[in-house]
């Protein structure tokens, strides 16, 4: 009966680890896509003028704009998980990521984004 119980509790508690680790071995985060310069922010979109960049966001996801090239971007979750990093050149660039509060962080400074 020890034995059963000792490995019911080994059992309970590994298994959200083993979850846990394999979230984040999971590579389905969004993914970046270039954007047609021809494509214009909706009316009820107010764009963000941030140091060398612009920047909009919609319910789906976050537009950024970028005039110079060469731009390392990371975007956090608010809970801190790194949901997507890279470099950017110049152009126009969608994340999608759906409605929350995220921290964008490009060329080492950091922007609260909220898409509603």
């Amino acid at each position: 009966m020890m034995k059963k119980l000792y490995l019911l509790m080994v059992i309970v508690f590994l298994l959200p680890v083993w979850w846990s680790v394999s979230a984040q071995n999971d590579n389905t985060g969004p993914s970046v896509v270039r954007v047609d310069n021809s494509t214009r922010p909706d009316e009820s979109a107010s764009v963000v003028v941030a140091d060398g960049f612009s920047y909009y966001t919609t319910n789906s996801g976050i537009y950024l704009i970028f005039p110079k090239a060469n731009n390392n971007v990371k975007l956090f979750a608010l809970t801190g998980q790194l949901i997507w990093s890279g470099e950017l050149v110049s152009g126009r660039f969608y994340i999608p990521t759906g409605r929350g509060i995220y921290i964008l962080r490009v060329n080492n400074k950091s922007y609260k984004v909220s898409c509603k």
